[in-house]
């Protein structure tokens, strides 16, 4: 099952220092904070768990896949728009990424065609194993962060909201 192997890797990822963990196959955009056990501290600035991002906005014949559950707070930005993804490694500790929405359905879409809707830099200046945050990680409750810092973009309802709304 997806969870079961999910609860294979997220231990390796932690214990080796994984810093970004970048997939695809869904049908729109996420970029997670720092992530581990269901907790954050939704750092992009030396996060103390591997940041999460799921990249597979480039557009189907299937459309998008609807987001169905509430946006919990290790999520940044959610999108259901088409785009694509670039990243810019300028140095060991600094990365820029950006997602750039390229949906031109409508009016409105055309006029947000080529903008960059995520700009994220993530700056890791301690990179190794995430273990010596470990008592870090137990302090926090499960699902801990602000909702308010999440962000999505729905391509379908024209809206763009944080999680609180």
């Amino acid at each position: 099952s997806t969870q079961s192997t999910w609860d294979g890797m997220e231990p390796l990822l932690f214990r080796y220092g994984v810093d970004l963990f970048i997939n695809g196959h869904e049908h729109n955009y996420e970029r997670m904070y720092d992530v581990y056990q269901n907790k954050t501290t939704q750092s992009t600035t030396d996060p103390k768990a591997t940041t999460y991002i799921v990249t597979g906005s480039a557009g189907c014949s299937e459309l998008h896949e609807p987001f169905r559950l509430p946006q919990p707070a290790r999520s940044a930005l959610r999108a259901n728009t088409f785009g694509y993804s670039r990243m810019e490694v300028h140095n060991a500790t600094h990365l820029r990424w950006q997602q750039v929405q390229t949906q031109k359905d409508t009016p409105a879409d055309k006029a947000m065609y080529g903008a960059v809707i995520d700009d994220v830099w993530i700056i890791q200046r301690h990179h190794g194993p995430f273990t010596r945050h470990e008592a870090t990680w137990r302090a926090l409750p499960a699902g801990q962060g602000r909702s308010a810092a999440s962000r999505t973009i729905d391509h379908v309802t024209r809206r763009t909201y944080t999680a609180d709304e």
